[in-house]
């Protein structure tokens, strides 16, 4: 399926990214016996524990610390958006270093045995040319989060007490604990820097910002509702869920929208009943929040008009997206589906 936004995502795309060290931590610890499903967690609530396996780099942190602020960033090795994002989150350690503020970066979802290699040495890149190392990449604590089931190493504690229990489902994420030991902030890495600014100077909105993390939880609970019933071919159901959140809480959401349009439309999809009122319903609002400029979503939206029917409005929408398209990996797909479209209309 074609670049539709991964529906697991949701948060993320509501939102709308020194030399070895080793700290007492790091001999494997004791396994514990695996914990209970994780609590809920959310903004205002008290942070979860630090369960660490092994420190990679850094001093270690034995616990929120009352009047400091921390930054606990979630990445992995194979995580590409995780690695881009590496030297903005450097740059804000460096920058409020001397104001209280930690940074560290939490391996999870991830083989503990990929983390040291990709700290010494990332190989080279198409023109043959180092990459920079995570230890260059990352200018900040780093650890791997403490794993308790010896059957799954990719997944473990903090997988669970912290991007689980909030509803997390995509990496790079990131969590604001600010000077009394709560939640102040989550989301992605790329976003947080006038959050950041605001918890560490004292003049944050707690309360606004729990209202949004609770949108945001309930946008993501209803994106994996319909996620798991469009899976399973259940699809009037999948429709029936997007129905009441596009003019909910995808409302404002163009990406959202878009998804769910051509998770309706997609050709690649066996469908039995499309619901194509409620692909245009949800492409149109994209298009519309996205001021007709987004080619994607003028995409989606031309394969919508050329499945009801209107060839025009297809081939006006289609002719517009390919002309603006930026995006080179799309550009011969989308210009099939115009060729397509023009063959039709004749």
């Amino acid at each position: 399926m074609r670049r539709t936004a991964t529906l697991v995502s949701v948060a993320m795309l509501i939102a709308a990214p020194l030399a070895l060290a080793q700290g007492s931590g790091a001999d494997k610890p004791k396994q514990p016996e695996k914990q209970a499903e994780a609590k809920t967690l959310t903004v205002g609530d008290k942070a979860p524990a630090l369960a660490i396996g092994k420190w990679v780099k850094g001093e270690p942190i034995t616990g929120f610390e009352k009047g400091r602020v921390y930054v606990v960033e979630f990445w992995a090795t194979w995580c590409g958006p995780c690695i881009a994002g590496m030297p903005h989150v450097t740059e804000l350690q460096k920058e409020y270093k001397d104001k209280g503020v930690t940074v560290v970066g939490v391996n999870i979802w991830d083989e503990p045995k990929n983390v040291e290699p990709f700290m010494k040495d990332r190989g080279k890149d198409a023109d043959g040319k180092a990459r920079p190392t995570g230890d260059q990449l990352m200018g900040y604590t780093v650890a791997i989060e403490q794993k308790d089931d010896p059957a799954d190493e990719r997944n473990g504690v903090m997988s669970r007490t912290w991007m689980k229990a909030a509803g997390r489902n995509g990496i790079p994420s990131a969590f604001i604990v600010d000077q009394k030991g709560t939640i102040a902030w989550m989301g992605h890495p790329s976003t947080m820097d006038v959050p950041l600014k605001e918890v560490v100077a004292g003049t944050w909105n707690a309360e606004r910002a729990r209202e949004i993390a609770q949108a945001e939880q309930a946008a993501s609970k209803a994106a994996q509702q319909f996620q798991s019933f469009y899976n399973s071919g259940e699809y009037e159901k999948a429709f029936k869920v997007a129905h009441e959140q596009i003019e909910g809480a995808w409302k404002e959401n163009a990406n959202m929208l878009n998804t769910v349009a051509w998770f309706v439309v997609d050709p690649e999809k066996d469908i039995p009943h499309r619901d194509l009122d409620l692909a245009l319903k949800a492409a149109e609002r994209a298009n519309t929040l996205t001021h007709g400029k987004n080619a994607m979503i003028m995409d989606t939206l031309a394969r919508v008009y050329f499945l009801k029917g209107d060839l025009k409005k297809a081939l006006e929408l289609q002719t517009k997206a390919v002309e603006t398209n930026t995006e080179e990996q799309f550009a011969a797909e989308m210009q099939t589906r115009l060729d397509e479209y023009k063959k039709a209309a004749k």
